[in-house]
C-alpha cells in the first residue's frame, strides 16, 4: 500500500519538510501565516504543507497535525492510515485522543499539547487514556511543556519532545 505520508499526517511545517527530508505532494496546499512555536509563545512566520481537506483549517490546529506528524516520525511509526491514525478535528473530548497508534500490542492514544491544556484537563485525559488504551504517547513543543505534562499524567506515560516547527 503506497500512500504518499501527507495523506496520513495531513500538516507538516516547513521545517519539518526541510529537517526531515519530506517531500509535499503536487496536491499539497502552502499555507502560511503568523503563529508561536506554542500556545503562550510570541507569533512568528511559519509555512504549512497541509493536505488539501485541513488547508483552510486554523493555523493553530496545523499546528497541532505537524506536532502528531512530528512524533510519528520520531516514533518512527509508518505512514500508514493500518497503523498511525489522526483525527483532523481541531477540538476532542476528554476521552477522544488525537490519534491512535495501532501497534502489535494493541491501540496507543496518540496526544499533542502545544501549551493550551490545564493541568485538570491533562490529568482527565490521561486517566481517560489509560482506561481505554493499551498505553498512551503525549508529544509538545518545548521542554518546558513536556515536564509540566510529565508532572500530570499516569505513571508509565511517553512524552516526547517533538517541535512541530
Amino acid at each position: 500500500m503506497s500512500v504518499n505520508p501527507l495523506a496520513v499526517d495531513l500538516a507538516w511545517s516547513e521545517g519539518q519538510v526541510r529537517r526531515w527530508g519530506l517531500v509535499p505532494p503536487e496536491e499539497a496546499v502552502r499555507v502560511e501565516g503568523y503563529l508561536g512555536l506554542t500556545y503562550y509563545r510570541k507569533e512568528e512566520p511559519v509555512a504549512f504543507w497541509a493536505h488539501p481537506s485541513v488547508a483552510r483549517y486554523p493555523l493553530t490546529a496545523l499546528r497541532h497535525l505537524a506536532g502528531l506528524a512530528e512524533m510519528r516520525l520520531l516514533l518512527e511509526a509508518p505512514p500508514d492510515p493500518r497503523v498511525w491514525r489522526v483525527s483532523p478535528k481541531p477540538r476532542h473530548p476528554v476521552e477522544e485522543p488525537d490519534g491512535v497508534w495501532l501497534t502489535s500490542e494493541g491501540p496507543v492514544a496518540l496526544e499533542y499539547d502545544a501549551g493550551a491544556y490545564a493541568r485538570a484537563r491533562v490529568k482527565a485525559k490521561g486517566e481517560a487514556f489509560a482506561r481505554r488504551f493499551v498505553g498512551q504517547v503525549w508529544g509538545a513543543p518545548v521542554p518546558e511543556r513536556v515536564a509540566y505534562l510529565r508532572r500530570f499524567l499516569p505513571e508509565g506515560t511517553r512524552v516526547l519532545l517533538a517541535p512541530w516547527a
